[in-house]
């Protein structure tokens, strides 16, 4: 062991304690503790509780950051370096890892001990408490810095110079950062908080095109290129940034000129290389409001947190457990101006980087800690219960006033007895709210708190089933083979006989009722009608759907469906998600020339697949981060080899060529086949653009064999699908491991 004085001359050499006094610097060796650690050995991990903080006297420990399931090197820690630093006011959990490279020796100081010996000596208390939060500042720049893809491989001595030009700035909600069409003189790297890039078109018309959170840069291309930018960008919650002014960015490019082109070259090109935007990342903080007082706001957001665990270390937060970690009754109440606001906005800030995701469980009022949670927040959840009035509350509309105008995304769940069969009436309760999308979940359901859970992080997977007449009997068999390998389906969605089978599976239907009934309904056929509008009435079909559908709305859906179809009077998309379930697919169900269009509000509604076969685009919005997987069952090339003719071709003449059997064969496909087919060309056309880059996984089952009237083979199709999907889906989930 050291004497007492070479291991103060060790701990007067950090600049925590650097103009001391000698006497309290020697008190503090009564509540030192030598640690020796071996080469490799772990000090402590990401999320850990704060035991106290680490002075290295001899060896080398190396400080790890973690993103994306990896770990970056954050700084070494030689001899004389101090790491671990933690708030003074309120329990800390380690945001970093930190290991021993070599055998080394480290002094130990005990939370409690050294607070304690803080308040023993107020005036030089007072200066290292000060620096603590300085280094505290520092080291949360630095790990947004060492998590930034701009900034990642760049060296310690680079980094540091970085932090010296760097200004930190705390930046309100709702704040537009960058204006479009603006030149910008600074970058900014997210230490916390969230940003919305917008973008207006030249119809007016703005685009989300996505989100930047912890570690993202803003601006970078701009300083390098000095031009425009080409969209807007605001803060959706309280943030806090590092600025980069363009003086400062080039004194370091004068300083380190390869190293810093080298890295913003990279950023430059991907930019010019993204011709769409990346997929939006998912939230990380959550505020949980209740309208319901039956509800207990700790219980689901315990419930809800244990799903989120799944997707990444996940806290739940209520004022209550603010008070207890600062050891202070209304600490989490206390006004913003007060002096704890600022050890409280760290303390929050050292949550969000310790844990992927936060849950924050407001109050039943509009108290200073509802506030907070607002303004911290990416995603407000709402959680009502079903026997509960939907008028909106007045904590509600508080709440709603509150984040006005603010771009906070917002959710809905419905919570149903553990014994409701199918939900009712939720019309009435969204129809009056701007909310992106509506959960129903049963009471105590695990099942269905992982769902709300995938949707909540951009894990959800959307299932797009295409249209295809019989071969749409593939599709069930695809859906058995998810099921089979525990792949979950969260939100189904398709065109024509796709959306007759979607529909079924938001049902909850089992697979064999899905064969038999959509099997019963093609073939008992439809009546021929005078061929005004159409060959067929539809009457039939009507009849068929209503026997199946009934009266359900799509809102009532356990799991969210949609259909889409052509309105050939508007020459557009038409999307349905709201409304009766009956509706919805008929409209999806109008083949132009073979059953009459739908009219709606004096449009004319047919066949999506006139325009868009496979709407992955459409599940794109619906499911934004999330996972889609296409399935189509239409071949690109269909009803070859036929005789060859030229000029008219008499019925008459067909029908003679297939009485009599001595006669050279003419093979024509049917009037129903080629109006079947003339049907879905522009969609097959769109195909290929509709996928790049949209579908995750793009399933396309071997039935181009089958006929599109072959119906009576429902059976085999159906097994063609489900071999060649469990194939492909075991290929897919070994390649996402």
């Amino acid at each position: 062991m050291n004497s007492q004085s070479e291991i103060v001359s060790v701990i007067r050499k950090n600049i925590l304690f650097v103009d001391i006094k000698d006497e309290v610097l020697f008190q503090i060796l009564e509540i030192l503790s030598l640690v020796e650690i071996k080469q490799d050995a772990v000090i402590y991990n990401k999320g850990d509780v704060v035991d106290g903080l680490y002075l290295v006297q001899t060896g080398d420990v190396q400080i790890l950051a973690e993103r994306d399931d990896e770990q970056y090197i954050l700084s070494n820690a030689p001899e004389t370096y101090l790491f671990g630093e933690f708030l003074l006011q309120g329990d800390s959990v380690r945001s970093t890892s930190a290991k021993v490279l070599v055998d080394s020796q480290l002094l130990f100081l005990p939370r409690d001990l050294f607070n304690s010996f803080l308040q023993r000596f107020p005036t030089e208390g007072a200066i290292i408490g000060s620096r603590i939060v300085n280094r505290l500042c520092w080291n949360q720049t630095t790990l947004a810095l060492r998590l930034s893809h701009l900034f990642v491989g760049l060296s310690d001595d680079i980094v540091r110079s970085l932090i010296q030009q760097i200004k930190i700035e705390s930046i309100p909600s709702n704040t537009v950062l960058i204006a479009q069409n603006a030149i910008t003189n600074e970058l900014w790297i997210v230490i916390d908080g969230q940003f919305q890039i917008n973008k207006t078109n030249e119809d007016g018309l703005t685009v989300k095109l996505g989100v930047l959170g912890r570690g993202e840069a803003i601006g970078e291309v701009g300083v390098i290129c000095e031009t425009p930018s080409s969209s807007q960008v605001i803060s959706t919650r309280d943030s806090t940034v590092a600025k980069l002014s363009r003086k400062s960015f080039e004194t370091i490019l004068k300083k380190y000129p390869v190293e810093i082109n080298q890295t913003f070259v990279k950023s430059v090109i991907g930019h010019l290389r993204s011709h769409s935007p990346n997929k939006t990342q998912s939230a990380e903080t959550f505020a949980l409001v209740m309208l319901s007082s039956g509800l207990d706001a700790k219980s689901i957001g315990l419930q809800l947190g244990d799903a989120l665990n799944s997707y990444g270390s996940t806290i739940v937060l209520s004022s209550e457990d603010v008070d207890k970690a600062f050891s202070q009754q209304g600490a989490a109440q206390s006004s913003f101006d007060h002096s704890i606001n600022t050890a409280l906005l760290q303390w929050l800030s050292e949550q969000e980087i310790a844990h992927r995701h936060i849950i924050y469980t407001i109050d039943n009022k509009l108290s200073n800690w509802t506030l907070r949670c607002l303004r911290q927040a990416d995603h407000i959840v709402f959680c009502a219960n079903v026997t509960d009035s939907p008028e909106i509350s007045s904590l509600e509309q508080l709440v709603l006033d509150e984040i006005d105008d603010k771009g906070i995304k917002q959710s809905l769940v419905l919570v149903h007895p553990a014994s409701t069969r199918v939900p009712t009436n939720t019309a009435r309760w969204i129809n009056n709210r701007q909310i992106s999308m509506h959960h129903h979940i049963k009471e105590g359901s695990r099942a269905d708190f992982g769902k709300v859970s995938r949707f909540l992080t951009g894990n959800a997977i959307g299932l797009v089933l295409g249209g295809g007449g019989a071969r749409g009997f593939a599709h069930i068999g695809v859906m058995r083979a998810f099921k089979e390998l525990n792949i979950p389906i969260d939100l189904i969605g398709g065109n024509s006989m796709g959306a007759v089978i979607a529909a079924q599976y938001a049902m909850q239907w089992d697979y064999q009722e899905m064969i038999d009934k959509t099997k019963r309904l093609c073939l008992q056929g439809d009546q021929f009608t005078l061929p005004i509008m159409s060959i067929f009435s539809g009457e039939k079909m009507t009849t068929g759907l209503r026997e199946m559908f009934d009266d359900i709305c799509i809102e009532d859906l356990w799991i969210n469906f949609f259909s889409i179809s052509c309105n050939i009077s508007r020459a557009t998309v038409m999307t349905h998600d709201k409304g009766t379930l009956l509706a919805a697919v008929l409209n999806s169900n109008a083949p132009p020339g073979l059953f009459p269009p739908q009219i709606v509000d004096g449009d004319l509604l047919v066949d999506g697949a006139l325009l868009n076969n496979v709407p992955v685009d459409v599940m794109a919005r619906f499911n934004e981060g999330g996972t889609i997987i296409a399935v189509d069952v239409n071949a690109r090339e269909d009803l070859l080899n036929n005789t060859d003719n030229t000029g008219g071709m008499s019925g008459w003449r067909l029908l003679l060529n297939k009485l009599n059997p001595m006669a050279a064969k003419i093979r024509t496909p049917s009037m129903i086949e080629v109006l079947s087919r003339a049907s879905i060309i522009g969609g097959l056309a769109q195909r290929k653009k509709l996928m790049s880059g949209v579908a995750d996984l793009y399933l396309q089952p071997t039935v181009s064999d089958f006929s599109l009237m072959a119906y009576k083979d429902a059976e085999k199709i159906e097994r063609a699908g489900y071999h060649y999907a469990k194939q492909e889906l075991q290929q897919w989930l070994q390649v996402k491991k």
